[in-house]
């Protein structure tokens, strides 16, 4: 179960929005909401600018009814403090610049990336112009990690009243359909709207243009277990969707 929601506060516009968007869905999930400011202690941290991120971020946590949270700062590099702080969180929300996703490929590696290759616990990455959820898009591809991201949907939705549009991909057109199957008959127990549709190919323009076509808020899907060095090399499929995504994007491990 959800009981705690860590979110990356700052100053940009992307770091506002991710906390915007972290704020509602704990309200929703009723759930803690811990808000970290990540201070790069390499480049100096301001203690002023840490102080007022916290002031602007205590008060429009008061703004919302029913919100329990606290608010505090930690020295440190963000790529590597934001994975230590989310062993305390059963799901964290970062923002995503929104020239990260313009520049898409040509990005070989950045913080997004490190974020993803070592965080332990779910990840929700937020884009500028993200709205929360309505409908979710669950990518299953027939393997464990499959099943995690669809167990933590199921649980997210049933809180949030979101719809599930469930999307099995395979090889073979007879694997996706009995993924699709696997599916429905996880989903038969959760008080849940639920869709179903399968493709062939774990590809990134099969999740993208499926998400866009209907209308998905949310896409989630898990992790890439390629390894350090692929993904030092190559970009992998879940990489590319959360810098390509025009909407929020769920990743667990």
């Amino acid at each position: 179960m959800i009981k705690n929601i860590l979110v990356a506060i700052g100053d940009t516009d992307y770091e506002k929005n991710a906390f915007e968007y972290a704020g509602q869905l704990a309200v929703l999930l009723g759930t803690h909401l811990s808000c970290v400011f990540f201070q790069d202690s390499g480049h100096g941290g301001s203690p002023e600018v840490a102080e007022a991120i916290l002031r602007r971020t205590e008060a429009e946590c008061s703004l919302y009814d029913f919100l329990d949270y606290h608010v505090e700062a930690v020295a440190g590099n963000p790529r590597q403090m934001i994975c230590e702080k989310a062993h305390s969180a059963d799901l964290v929300v970062v923002g995503l610049p929104e020239d990260v996703r313009e520049r898409g490929l040509k990005l070989i590696q950045n913080q997004i990336d490190d974020v993803l290759l070592h965080i332990t616990r779910p990840i929700i990455v937020v884009h500028e112009q993200c709205t929360l959820l309505r409908k979710i898009l669950a990518v299953h591809h027939g393997d464990i990690y499959s099943d995690h991201v669809l167990g933590l949907v199921a649980e997210i939705s049933e809180l949030t009243k979101a719809g599930i549009l469930g999307l099995a991909l395979s090889s073979t057109q007879p694997e996706a359909t009995q993924i699709r199957q696997q599916m429905e008959a996880y989903l038969n127990y959760y008080d849940v709207e639920s869709n179903f549709l399968t493709a062939r190919g774990f590809t990134v323009a099969n999740i993208l243009e499926n998400a866009e076509a209907n209308d998905c808020d949310l896409i989630a899907l898990s992790a890439s277990h390629h390894g350090r060095l692929y993904e030092l090399v190559f970009q992998s499929t879940t990489q590319t969707v959360v810098k390509l995504a025009d909407r929020a994007v769920l990743v667990t491990k």
